[in-house]
């Protein structure tokens, strides 16, 4: 008798679990998206190319973070750097979300506005970490690299903002002379330009070169080596 009671309770239970999951359903709720003027850079799990990422929040979470949830409706390609972007859209938290992707998407409703925010040339000193190995780099956000669809290709030098952790993908650093196969610290000078916006980077020293056989681990986030 107890061993029916226990089958039956199993059942009931198991039949309220079903019905419980077949009624679930995402969470949405209306939202302002803000686009910063800005990108980053960005690798994949998929591949060893390197790439832009746009950098968000929204008015629930205020924190800077790379773009990579899933996005409906947004037409990217006229995305400018220097300018700062706002958005209604509707913040879906997925139920059942797609496998290695972001559980929250969104979807585009309006843009809100348009503003040109970096308006002034600037220009500062960092100090950067080399890798041995030079990575490819796509940039694709910037439409002058896009033909027919498709985005340029470079080789280009990955490197470390000593003081930020931030990792970058560089094309060029003037007055570099980078040999594969050594590692360095430099100190260079960053320069934005406003109006068209460019970012350039010139070196200002050598501090260190060292052999080295350190190759980029293939994570996108976890930048141990």
């Amino acid at each position: 008798m107890r061993r029916l009671s226990l089958i039956v309770a199993s059942i009931i239970m198991s039949a309220f679990l079903f019905s419980c999951e077949k009624d679930a359903k995402d969470t949405v709720k209306v939202v302002e998206l803000t686009i910063y003027p800005e990108t980053s850079f960005k690798g994949s799990v998929l591949s060893d190319i390197w790439g832009d990422a746009l950098v968000i929040s929204d008015n629930e979470d205020a924190e800077k973070r790379v773009l990579d949830n899933i996005t409906e409706g947004f037409d990217f390609s006229d995305y400018e750097r220097g300018y700062q972007y706002t958005y209604k859209v509707k913040k879906v938290w997925m139920y059942n979300p797609p496998q290695d992707v972001s559980s929250i998407k969104y979807i585009f409703m309006d843009q809100l506005s348009k503003k040109k925010v970096i308006t002034e040339n600037s220009e500062k000193d960092i100090q950067l970490y080399v890798l041995p190995q030079k990575v490819e780099y796509s940039p694709w956000i910037v439409k002058k690299d896009i033909a027919n669809g498709t985005s340029q290709k470079y080789d280009a030098l990955h490197v470390k903002n000593e003081k930020t952790g931030d990792w970058m993908a560089l094309i060029e650093i003037e007055g570099f002379d980078f040999e594969e196969g050594y590692e360095y610290v430099i100190n260079v000078s960053e320069t934005t330009k406003a109006d068209p916006y460019t970012k350039e980077y010139s070196l200002l020293e050598v501090i260190s070169k060292e052999k080295s056989e350190k190759k980029w681990p293939v994570i996108v986030y976890d930048y141990v080596f």
